[in-house]
């Protein structure tokens, strides 16, 4: 393929907590705030009960309460660390991901972890569609699936998920790519 030009636009998924609690690609947070949260409700009802549970001699009792807080207190920790380190991960992940239009294709870029680039021209773009829940519009998110073949699956699709302002770069897609295929 020729030199594909300078940039003419340039879009990636942006982080936003509130957007990925809510949306599919969070499913990693979500599950590590779950589990944070009974870390420390389990935590929390062992302080709170700690006679009730433990009725039986005082030194047995004390014995054992002190190594189940212990277990406990790391279990707390680590679903803590876990969540702030998925919230992390998933940040740089976006911030390694960028979508190029040029005069005639388009590259999605991952330089993430590893590094990948796909390529893909205008004149086999066939549609481009944007998906929002109401959550989505209420946080002025969506997600743009650009079909690269006849049939509308997400398996021959670029999803670009995370869009912030999403009506405005929907447009700028659009015109691009359907000024070329006009003039194909």
């Amino acid at each position: 393929m020729e030199d594909k030009g300078e940039v003419l636009y340039e879009i990636g998924p942006k982080f936003d907590f509130l957007y990925e609690l809510t949306s599919p690609t969070g499913k990693k947070i979500k599950s590590s705030l779950i589990f944070m949260i009974v870390s420390i409700v389990i935590k929390v009802l062992t302080i709170c009960f700690k006679d009730k549970l433990f009725e039986m001699n005082m030194e047995a009792a004390e014995n054992m309460y002190t190594t189940i807080s212990i277990i406990l207190w790391v279990m707390v920790l680590f679903s803590i660390l876990f969540f702030v380190g998925r919230i992390i991960f998933q940040a740089l992940e976006y911030k390694g991901l960028k979508y190029k239009f040029y005069n005639n294709c388009m590259t999605v870029e991952n330089n993430f972890l590893n590094q990948n680039k796909k390529t893909i021209e205008y004149v086999n773009i066939k549609e481009i569609e944007i998906r929002r829940t109401i959550l989505d519009r209420i946080l002025n998110y969506g997600i743009i699936i650009i079909y690269t073949n006849a049939e509308k699956s997400f398996s021959s699709a670029t999803v670009i998920y995370a869009v912030k302002n999403i009506q405005k770069h929907y447009e700028e897609i659009e015109k691009l790519v359907h000024k070329e295929n006009a003039s194909a």
